[in-house]
């Protein structure tokens, strides 16, 4: 088990050297410096290798520090009263919600596809190799962590608890990797890629984590006894993991489903996943399509068919926000200070919702889904580029685009309504009605917002990746302004007239760059 861990490892560096030499190479600066030669020079390997080496203990041991940093945070400000449950109760919960979501076991890597596959590898050793040092690797890290967070910050006295709480994710984490290996041997592929409980748990669970807010936590000995349960159950799913035998074969079915060698990980696959086109959904209903033509038509087809992609992530939206309206309505009805406070953050602090929608809105998915399935094959042909199809298309996605995101938008918007209606303040009804039409206007600048940069920075090449920065550049840069405006504090008046404003001029600005720049740069690459 030793020799294969240092194998995969080797392996791992090799490949990480041998890349980041490669990238460098592609620098306009350093281009011509970088040689060929260079993949032969064992000191700068080695160099390179080290730094590498430095690289990812920095980057694991810093990702493991935010993680408790952010639970301890959190803790601290929502839950000042009662810091110490409250961090039992919320780390109890996300390290059950990494038992569903976590497994690294089953996940599909270079790193793995060239140890067992390329350089066949016994697939066994190779598995026991990585379990080991997967949990050896986090026992440290959480470890130190707890230490830190949990022993020196809120429980000195009291290290037991520190013990059991790293013993608890190491039992939680195989429990976790045994149950994704039996469901993938029974059903052939891993749960959380297709499975419609998925969305559900995470949701759950996450949520869950606030209940202190509401003066409910889990019983500390009941989170205690949980954490000895799950300690105990490790112990067999340990054993079950080690006497798996056909990895190798499990490895080669998952490798066939991501196509490992052309995409960066399993993500891509997921991506994909998530705007596959199911049988059932290409059958059309033809009185639909009556009396349409044209592009009118062609979009029609288009979102008939992609329906279900679509509208599957904005309705799941929509119910949680439906969920949390109702949360919040019960909170102004029961508790005076929640009704002011609430009631004054939907007037004053309504720029919040800025940073809100632009996490909400599907335009990324959307667009994402017209490339993979509409585009990439159209924009082949050169009719498909003429400035009249492009803006013509482009008008008719707007108008799907915008429905789409318009269901959630209304949600939220009738929540504030309903909120500032039983708000003890005297709103005025001017007041309410541009507070839902700010909301409509910051989900349908978005809608145009996404579909805009997609046909100006196209950024998919032929094999459906994302490889233009300037597309990402723009996403951050978008990010960044909704975080400051979400920062500005002015009336829901003032903030509906400048949406509104803001929103025509951004349309009109947008169909005449649609127009003109997207024929040289809607296109593939």
């Amino acid at each position: 088990m030793i020799n294969a861990l240092v194998k995969t490892l080797q392996i791992d560096l090799d490949y990480s050297v041998n890349s980041f030499i490669y990238i460098l190479s592609k620098l306009p600066v350093l281009r011509d410096l970088i040689t060929n030669d260079i993949y032969k020079s064992k000191t700068i390997k080695r160099i390179v290798g080290f730094l590498g080496i430095l690289f990812s203990i920095a980057r694991a041991a810093f990702l493991k520090f935010m993680y408790f940093f952010v639970i301890l945070f959190i803790c601290y400000k929502l839950f000042p009263n009662q810091i110490i449950q409250a961090f039992f109760h919320m780390y109890f919960l996300l390290t059950i919600l990494g038992l569903f979501i976590n497994n690294k076991l089953l996940n599909t890597s270079k790193k793995k596809y060239f140890s067992i596959i390329i350089f066949n590898m016994d697939a066994t050793a190779f598995l026991r190799a990585n379990l080991f040092w997967n949990l050896l690797t986090n026992m440290i890290m959480n470890m130190i962590c707890i230490y830190l967070f949990v022993d020196y910050l809120l429980l000195s006295p009291t290290i037991i608890y520190s013990i059991i709480l790293v013993l608890f994710t190491l039992g939680a984490r195989l429990v976790g990797e045994m149950l994704n290996i039996m469901f993938f041997r029974k059903y052939h592929y891993i749960w959380y890629t297709n499975n419609s409980l998925y969305f559900p748990i995470v949701v759950g669970l996450v949520g869950a984590c606030f209940l202190p807010y509401l003066n409910l936590m889990i019983p500390f000995k009941v989170l205690l006894g949980f954490m000895v349960l799950f300690l105990l159950l490790g112990i067999p799913a340990f054993i079950y993991i080690l006497k798996i035998e056909d990895y190798k074969l499990i490895y080669k079915r998952l490798t066939q489903m991501t196509n490992v060698m052309d995409s960066k990980n399993e993500k891509d696959y997921l991506k994909q996943a998530m705007v596959d086109v199911k049988e059932k959904d290409k059958k059309i209903d033809s009185s639909i399509l009556e009396k349409k033509e044209g592009y009118d038509l062609f979009n029609a087809i288009f979102f008939e068919r992609h329906k279900e992609i679509l509208l599957r992530s904005a309705r799941k939206y929509s119910v949680i926000i439906v969920i949390v309206y109702g949360i919040l309505a019960y909170m102004m009805t029961h508790y005076a200070n929640y009704n002011q406070s609430i009631g004054e953050f939907l007037h004053v602090k309504l720029a919040t919702f800025v940073i809100i929608m632009f996490f909400i809105n599907r335009g990324s998915i959307i667009t994402q889904a017209m490339f993979f399935n509409c585009d990439h094959a159209m924009l082949r042909y050169n009719f498909y580029r003429d400035p009249n199809v492009i803006v013509e298309l482009f008008k008719k996605r707007l108008l799907t685009v915008t429905k789409v995101n318009l269901l959630p938008a209304f949600v939220i918007g009738i929540g504030n309504t309903i909120l500032l209606l039983i708000s003890n303040h005297s709103y005025s009804m001017i007041s309410i009605m541009t507070s839902f039409l700010f909301i409509i206007c910051l989900s349908v600048f978005f809608s145009v917002h996404y579909l805009v940069i997609y046909y100006l920075l196209q950024p998919f090449n032929k094999e459906m990746e994302v490889k233009r920065a300037s597309y990402s550049f723009v996403t951050l840069c978008t990010y960044i302004i909704s975080y400051w405006i979400s920062g500005i504090i002015l009336s829901s008046e003032v903030l509906s007239i400048l949406g509104i404003v803001f929103s025509l001029f951004y349309i009109g600005l947008s169909l005449l760059l649609v127009y003109k720049v997207s024929p040289r740069t809607f296109k593939l690459y």
